[in-house]
């Protein structure tokens, strides 16, 4: 006997969760303009849904709570300054019981934890570079030696995105230069340092979308416009100015043994966090040309314009229309929910 078949949920409003940039400061260096959500909101309406706006603000929880849209589309990073942020609107929206986009409240509160995500992916076979978490001063005195060989090491925060933290000289070769990073990181951001392994060659982000079957969307070359020696970090100072700073290349000309280890390292990844319906994945080369997951990101920017993924997704053949469709085909299959005519699942 053929298992009846669920009928799908009917849809109506989406809601977009977001954090708002009201400035330029970097408390907001992970927020969203204005222009990101008009973006999001017209592909939304494009397949005929009502689109309803949520900044999660004061008064954020009263809003979502009293509307109620049937779906959410969410890209908040979250506020304060705590290493579960990316979880608060999954976690509201998970107790609410309203579906969402992307992956759940325990996969974003763990991987803007660059250690926690290291260490676990490492314990599941994942390429990681080797790292060291630095909580106070006093505990640099268990690193002395690490420079022997001419290893260099790259100091940055443990729970900050969109490169907060990195900055061009963020690669050290030596004790008191160590010293001077991880003070910095102590002290301005009031969280551990990262003392990581610098992967010296090509570094590469990895579009990836799927739940039951992970897919890959493209690789990029993430490249500096002019040479900028042997220390390249696609730092915060690079992502601000990026149209001075960077140029981005489709990853089909690196050679296809590298793109089929880039591809595999980064769905190994995505498939141990669990990751859900769509997220960008950053790798680089060390220096065996080995590539080592440097970084994930279960939201990755959406902007039109300067998002690494939609620019990703643009190199590789797509273009903005199709990504966001391709995004809400995977989520409301994953959730059982009903695109409307004309809009089909992946």
């Amino acid at each position: 006997m053929e298992a009846e078949e669920v009928p799908l949920i009917p849809v109506t409003t989406v809601g977009i969760t977001f954090n708002l940039k009201t400035g330029h400061g970097e408390d907001e260096e992970e927020y969203d303009p204005l222009e990101t959500i008009l973006a999001l909101q017209t592909e939304i309406e494009r397949h005929g849904f009502e689109v309803l706006l949520f900044n999660q603000d004061d008064a954020f929880l009263e809003s979502l709570s009293r509307t109620r849209p049937d779906f959410v589309l969410n890209i908040a990073e979250g506020r304060g300054k705590t290493r579960s942020r990316e979880a608060q609107v999954p976690c509201i929206l998970e107790s609410l019981g309203i579906p969402f986009s992307g992956s759940d409240s325990l996969a974003l509160g763990m991987t803007l934890d660059k250690y926690t995500t290291g260490q676990f992916l490492r314990s599941l076979g994942v390429a990681v570079p080797g790292q060291h978490m630095i909580d106070r001063l006093e505990k640099l005195d268990s690193l002395r030696g690490i420079f022997n060989g001419g290893r260099r090491y790259i100091v940055k925060p443990r729970w900050e995105g969109s490169s907060k933290g990195v900055f061009a000289d963020s690669v050290v070769s030596n004790e008191k230069k160590l010293l001077e990073k991880v003070r910095y990181i102590l002290e301005r951001y009031h969280e551990p340092a990262i003392v990581e392994d610098f992967m010296p060659n090509e570094e590469v982000t990895v579009g990836l979308a799927g739940n039951r079957m992970v897919k890959v969307l493209g690789i990029m070359r993430v490249l500096p416009s002019t040479d900028p020696g042997e220390d390249f970090l696609y730092s915060i100072e690079r992502k601000r100015h990026w149209r001075e700073c960077m140029r981005y290349e489709n990853g089909e000309s690196l050679p296809a043994s590298v793109r089929l280890q880039i591809e595999t390292e980064a769905i190994k990844a995505y498939e141990a966090l669990e990751l859900r319906d769509m997220a960008r994945i950053d790798l680089r080369l060390d220096s065996d040309g080995i590539p080592r997951v440097i970084d994930v990101n279960p939201l990755p920017g959406l902007n039109p314009e300067f998002g690494d993924l939609p620019i990703l997704f643009e190199l590789n053949g797509g273009n903005y229309p199709t990504l966001i469709r391709l995004l809400l085909e995977e989520a409301f299959s994953r959730c059982g929910l009903a695109l409307p005519a004309g809009c089909r699942y992946a």
